[in-house]
């Protein structure tokens, strides 16, 4: 493995990011195509330290079933790009990648068990793997979602027995592994900050970081915040700023649930319900989360990168005014205060607990303590001429560079993401450069490409 490189050498593409989104970009491109020369810049000393770090994340495999946001084609859309990386951490055989557990959306109230009958009639026949189970069945899947309830509350679930918890980071290990295997030359440089990105005459970039310079045709940004960071740079998406909404998680003492289980999402509300599953990195921790509150950094607990925030255009006219306009929406205002409480002492963990009674009613604030260190950042997108949230994935394609900001649904999506971006890639690189999506994506699922 090479960590040093030489000012000298030009590479066909240049990663900035070793997270679960720049190591798949890096597999799709190493496993389906001739771009030899790559390196991918992490500045930190392993892959996969921050958002993909499974402390930082839900752990989840989304696939649109549960997600009570998503319409059948936005769910449909999610289904397919998810089952590509399912079928990567299962034809892996890598103990560590997953565990398959089941998954559910609990509602409660008659207006939620309404809406959740009439999405399983819509979705049914799309989810061979869902089904729509009552009280009883509930009692025997879950029985702490059903001990202590009021006996005539109505409830029911929707249920999958496809809930997939995944560890992004020993995935993320994995797709530079595999690449690696594949390629030797593969440039994997950890400790390495980039600085700046510009253009020389001939039109390749140069990528200055404390470790040097890396020429490249090609730069695929892959830093969650840090890349609509380094597109304001290069005179891309100048119109979008960053409301950073970080998440903490708090874990019982007990295991409590048995897989994956959901709250309805509240209408018109863009940020999940908390959820409550047992921990990927240890089965008898039972985690709810995360929580949401919006923060001035572009990393969790480093403080340092506030200065890097406050360039980024949320203080400016147009991004207070964008942040005003959000915040000043009824549910999302009431919303952001009731979450900017949880985490205070005492008073923070029984008003989460009360949201955790939604999912185990007998649950006690003395039975949940805050988990330290834990909860990554979204790096939520803001529209500044329309002062809207940008719900969704956010990635910005330049001249010979993409800037991958939210790849929402995350994690999830991945391998569809870097499957688009490999063939932008290889696309740009010129006609000496191929990329054989259909045999890549036959090797994880055996299935017709994706439509882009």
């Amino acid at each position: 493995m090479t960590t040093e490189t030489k000012a000298v050498e030009t590479y066909d593409l240049v990663i900035v990011g070793a997270g679960i989104t720049g190591t798949s970009v890096l597999y799709a491109l190493s496993k389906a195509s001739n771009v030899k020369k790559i390196a991918i810049l992490e500045k930190y000393a392993g892959v996969a330290l921050v958002n993909s770090h499974p402390l930082n994340n839900s752990q989840t495999s989304h696939d649109g079933s549960t997600e009570t946001n998503y319409n059948l084609q936005h769910a449909m859309e999610v289904q397919r790009a998810a089952k590509l990386l399912r079928g990567y951490v299962e034809k892996s055989g890598k103990p560590g990648l997953f565990k398959k557990t089941h998954r559910m959306v609990l509602a409660v109230g008659e207006t939620e068990v309404v809406m959740l009958r009439m999405r399983f009639e819509m979705f049914k026949n799309h989810y061979p793997d869902l089904r729509l189970i009552g009280p009883e069945e509930l009692a025997v899947i879950e029985p702490k979602v059903m001990e202590g309830r009021p006996k005539h509350e109505p409830v029911c679930a929707l249920i999958s027995t496809e809930g997939y918890a995944v560890n992004y980071q020993a995935t993320s290990q994995s797709f530079l592994n595999d690449a690696q295997t594949v390629n030797p030359d593969i440039n994997f440089s950890p400790l390495t900050e980039v600085q700046k990105v510009s253009r020389d005459e001939y039109g390749d970039y140069l990528v200055e970081t404390n470790r040097g310079v890396f020429r490249t045709k090609f730069v695929e940004f892959a830093a969650g915040p840090y890349s609509l960071k380094f597109a304001h740079s290069l005179g891309y998406g100048k119109e979008y700023t960053i409301l950073s909404v970080a998440g903490s998680f708090f874990t019982a003492k007990e295991r409590m649930l048995n897989g994956k289980v959901y709250r309805c999402q509240k209408e018109e509300m863009p940020f999940a319900e908390i959820h409550g599953d047992p921990d990927v990195l240890n089965q008898q921790i039972t985690r709810f989360g995360p929580t949401t509150k919006p923060i001035l950094l572009m990393e969790r607990h480093k403080y340092r990168t506030f200065a890097d925030y406050a360039r980024m255009g949320l203080f400016t006219i147009a991004g207070i005014l964008s942040l005003i306009k959000i915040t000043m929406k009824k549910r999302i205002f009431w919303y952001v205060v009731k979450n900017l409480f949880y985490e205070m002492p005492i008073l923070g963990r029984w008003l989460f607990t009360k949201e955790v009674k939604k999912i185990i009613p007998t649950i006690q604030a003395s039975d949940l303590e805050i988990r330290q260190g834990a909860g990554g950042v979204r790096p939520q997108i803001v529209d500044k001429r329309t002062g809207e949230l940008q719900m969704g994935d956010k990635t910005i394609v330049g001249d010979n560079c993409i800037f991958n900001t939210t790849p929402s649904p995350g994690a999830s999506v991945c391998l569809a993401n870097a499957i688009r971006d490999a063939e932008r890639i290889v696309k740009a690189l010129g006609p000496d450069y191929h990329f054989d999506r259909a045999k890549l994506e036959s090797e994880l699922m055996g299935v017709p490409p994706i439509k882009v």
